[in-house]
Formats: C-alpha cells, sequence, structure tokens
C-alpha cells in the first residue's frame, strides 16, 4: 500500500488474545500508511478503531461497555468496530455514532479498503455474519516501534467445537496464512530488527490442515528458521493433541526455537474433559508433559484451567489440582467457567455455585504463584538467553527482558548496550517475586 499524507490521528484499541493484539498492531501499521498518526493517548483522534473480544462474558461487557464510552466521548470521530463481538453480537454495538461501522471478524481482511475511502460512512461492507466462506483476515504483519518481541499471526479460526466456546461461530473454521507469505512477514520482520516472533492462532495447533499440498505447524517452523537466519521462534498455545513428538524435539534440538509451551489443558479429570468436548484424557496430558521434560528439561509449561464447569464436584476439582501439583508447571492461567449463550454447556447442569467457583479459581491462583517461584528459583546461577519486552531501558537503566524458556528478567544495562536486542543473563536472585539478573 502506497503511504498518504495528511494530519489526522487515530487510536486503536485491543481486548483479548494475542491473535487479537498482532490484529491491532497490524491496523495500526495499515493506519500509518494511510497518513494517520497512531496515538495510544489521543484525546481528540479523528478515527478510533476497537478490536473487541467476547470469549467470555466478562470479556463481552468490557468489550460493549469501551465501544459505548468512546462512542459518547468521542461523537465526531470516525469509529470503526471489529472482533469476536463485532461478529457474534454486532447488533449491541451498532448505531452508536453518525460515522460508525462495524466489521465482523470475517471482514477483518477489507479494513485496509474501508480506510482508504475517500468518503467515511458510505464503505460498502458485508454485514458481519453474513459471509460463510471466512477467508483468512490477511492484515499483513506489523512492526510495532519501541518493541524487540513481535506477533505473527499464521492461522485464524478453529473447528474443534469444544462444548463451551463461541470462537468457532466467532472465527469461523480453521484456515492458514500461505507459508511463503509467512516467510515475506517473518523477513521483513528480522530485517526491521526483531530478535523474537511469537507465532499466534487461534487454534495454532491446525496450521496448514486447509492448505494445499497439506502442512504442519512444525513444517513452518522449520521453513522459518531456515529463511530467517538470526531471529528466534516463540509457539502461542498449541492444544495437547497437536504438540507431536517431532514439535517436541524441534523445540529441544533448536537454539533458536524457545522452550516454551503453553498447553490449554482445561481440566485433570476425564469425566469433566468428555463433557467440555476435549479430545485427550488425563493420561494422555501427563504423557505428553513428561516427553517435553525429557527433551527440554529447562523447558517453561505453561496451562490454562477452567474452573467451575458444570458438574465439576468436590472430587473433580481435586483431581486436576492434584494432577497440576503431579506435573508441576511453571505457571498457570486460571479463569472461571462463563456461560455462553449459543453454545452447548450455556444449558449443562448442575452448576457450581459462583462463590465456590471463585474460591477454588483463588486457590489454583495461588497454585500458580507458588509454581511460578519455584520455577524461577531452579534457574539463579544459570546463563540464558534474553530479549528485551520493549527497546531501550528505564531512567535508571533497567531493562526487563524474556528469556527463552519465559523467565523475565531485570537487568541493568550500561547505556552502550541498551540498544542490543539479546542478552546473555546470569540469573542472580529474586527480590518481592522480580528476577534479576546480570548481562
Amino acid at each position: 500500500m502506497e503511504e498518504v499524507k495528511h494530519n489526522k490521528t487515530a487510536v486503536v484499541h485491543v481486548l483479548g488474545c494475542k491473535v487479537n493484539q498482532a490484529e491491532a498492531a497490524a491496523m495500526a501499521r495499515l493506519l500509518g500508511l494511510q497518513g494517520y498518526s497512531v496515538e495510544p493517548d489521543a484525546s481528540n483522534p479523528d478515527l478510533i478503531v476497537v478490536n473487541t473480544c467476547c470469549v467470555t462474558s466478562r470479556a463481552e461487557g468490557k468489550s460493549r461497555r469501551l465501544v459505548h464510552r468512546l462512542a459518547e466521548d468521542h461523537p465526531r470521530a470516525r469509529l470503526i468496530v471489529t472482533g469476536c463481538l463485532a461478529e457474534v453480537h454486532p447488533e449491541s454495538i451498532s448505531g452508536l455514532s453518525e460515522d460508525q461501522q462495524v466489521l465482523g471478524a470475517s471482514q477483518k481482511d477489507r479494513f485496509a479498503k474501508l480506510i482508504s475511502e475517500a468518503t467515511p460512512g458510505l464503505a460498502e461492507v458485508e454485514l458481519p455474519g453474513e459471509s460463510s466462506s471466512y477467508p483468512f483476515g490477511d492484515l499483513a504483519a506489523a512492526s510495532p516501534q519501541g518493541r524487540a518481541r513481535a506477533y505473527l499471526k499464521v492461522q485464524d479460526g478453529c473447528s474443534q467445537g469444544c462444548a463451551y466456546c463461541i470462537v468457532p461461530r466467532a472465527r469461523g473454521a480453521s484456515r492458514s496464512l500461505r507459508p511463503e507469505r509467512a516467510i515475506e512477514y517473518a523477513q521483513d520482520m528480522e530485517a526491521s530488527g526483531f530478535a523474537e516472533i511469537v507465532l499466534t492462532g487461534i487454534h495454532l495447533g491446525t496450521y496448514g490442515s486447509d492448505l494445499e499440498p497439506r502442512l504442519l505447524l512444525e513444517d513452518l517452523l522449520e521453513r522459518l528458521l531456515d529463511a530467517c537466519p538470526t531471529v528466534r521462534f516463540r509457539l502461542s498455545s498449541v492444544e495437547p493433541q497437536e504438540i507431536t513428538l517431532r514439535l517436541i524435539e524441534l523445540v529441544g534440538r533448536h537454539p533458536r526455537v524457545c522452550r516454551h509451551f503453553h498447553i490449554p489443558m482445561q481440566s485433570g479429570h476425564d469425566g469433566i474433559l468428555a463433557r467440555m468436548g476435549r479430545p485427550y484424557d488425563a493420561t494422555f496430558i501427563v504423557e505428553l508433559v513428561e516427553r517435553i521434560f525429557q527433551t527440554s528439561p529447562e523447558a517453561c509449561v505453561g496451562m490454562d484451567i477452567m474452573v467451575g464447569f458444570p458438574g465439576e464436584d468436590d472430587r473433580a476439582f481435586e483431581q486436576t489440582r492434584s494432577l497440576i501439583e503431579q506435573l508441576e508447571p511453571a505457571y498457570l492461567h486460571v479463569f472461571p467457567f462463563s456461560p455462553r449463550p449459543g453454545t452447548p454447556a450455556a444449558s449443562f447442569r448442575p452448576h457450581v455455585p459462583r462463590e465456590e467457583a471463585q474460591a477454588r479459581v483463588e486457590g489454583l491462583r495461588a497454585l500458580s504463584a507458588a509454581l511460578r517461584k519455584s520455577f524461577y528459583e531452579r534457574f539463579i546461577g544459570k546463563v540464558l538467553v534474553a530479549v528485551p519486552e520493549k527497546s531501550g531501558a528505564s531512567p535508571d537503566g533497567v531493562i526487563t527482558a524474556r528469556t527463552d524458556n519465559y523467565i523475565p528478567v531485570k537487568v541493568v544495562v550500561e547505556r552502550e548496550r541498551q540498544s542490543e536486542k539479546q542478552f546473555r543473563v546470569r540469573i542472580e536472585k529474586i527480590v518481592r517475586n522480580e528476577v534479576w539478573g546480570k548481562a
């Protein structure tokens, strides 16, 4: 896209997952190419973009309130609302201002055309939900300023159909970015100076299943490693059944693949997993995590855990807790079950009382804090490779960097080294749950 010059300002708001963040960064880049000055704190923007989320009732409410507040606070600004809420419940965020467009998740690929329209408000855009094809929303890759790590969205949509999840309705079936385009974007990121690229997707492990010829995620990763000789790659969340032995071995043997697996386990009880529609059992999880640690003993393994799913009694919850304690992951992302209208689980019974579910959430979050501290302590005295979270240091010369196995380390760096994109860091101590190291 040829760059356009004018003096308008824009602000991009994003809620939800890493895929949404990657898309929002790409939208900001497209706005810049159209001549907008993208300012996160603009007090009187000409254009506002909101990339919404509705994975939980809480996320949907937060997205809806934000859109309504922005429309009320900035009645003269052009307002573009996109994302999952715009696909699932467009009526809840429509008609709020005279110059507003709602782009469902399936129409995000039209964003560049929409913002280039000479006459705002008259763009011909399909109503959310009308598209049955759900093309891959290729917004191109973004190179966010002031960062050493970038997100590259290579997959979208989900065909798994878990009982609790609205995402297949919001995002459509699984589909993939073609490998040659992914390589092109990754090479651009590497040329721009990024030291780490995080591969993201809604159902990342199904990458390539819709392509011809069919590919696997590890095929893409190997091609990216060959095409980009200096940058390192990190995988975002991958479903347990799609973490193959070949993928585990690739992470274990290649120095530029981060030793980090984020696994959405959800529950450690076979009956609850079956009700959720998850295609594995607790034994599978145990064998998977053991295989990861056998290949990469210093790997970071994180887990998503859903608490309070209908039918989760005390015994089922304690089995989940016991399994977590047995596996000793590095951290947990714990969240309560949120019934989503339109999903099978919305009608499941019996409900877990809200107070009980919240108590379980708090208990597992406390366990997560203890697991995280224990994981960090294992590396005191060891040297790891870390990439800064953002470019530059604080006034006192402190940089927060992220090791390949996902440890955030605070390092005091001399001024002449503060532009470096990668450090070898010796982990020295933990102070008030913060890891400190020496570069």
